[in-house]
């Protein structure tokens, strides 16, 4: 399975790495790994919506991170921006509705 990593596009934090869930980050997509990551932060159930990665509505832009690098979930903000920079793609950027 994929392995994604969501940031926060208005604060460059991270919102959730599917690495910190072991078996049960096995998602199929971008918007799972964020109702994952919802879920696991009690956040109610809202929609996601796939946009351009320059778009200015977006509210996340997820990674995918490939089998290859490093499995533990990184422990900082710092070291997850790293991480993203040496093996990281951006696969999508999502807005949310009903948040």
């Amino acid at each position: 399975m994929a392995r994604f990593v969501a940031i926060e596009r208005g604060t460059d934090r991270v919102y959730g790495d599917t690495a910190r869930f072991g078996s049960a980050g096995n998602v199929v997509s971008p918007a799972d790994a964020v109702c994952l990551f919802d879920r696991h932060a009690g956040r109610a159930p809202r929609g996601f919506g796939y946009v351009k990665p320059d778009s200015d509505s977006a509210h996340y832009d997820v990674y995918e991170i490939p089998p290859s690098a490093p499995s533990r979930a990184p422990a900082s903000d710092a070291e997850a921006q790293a991480l993203l920079r040496e093996h990281g793609a951006l696969v999508t950027s999502l807005v949310t509705y009903n948040s």
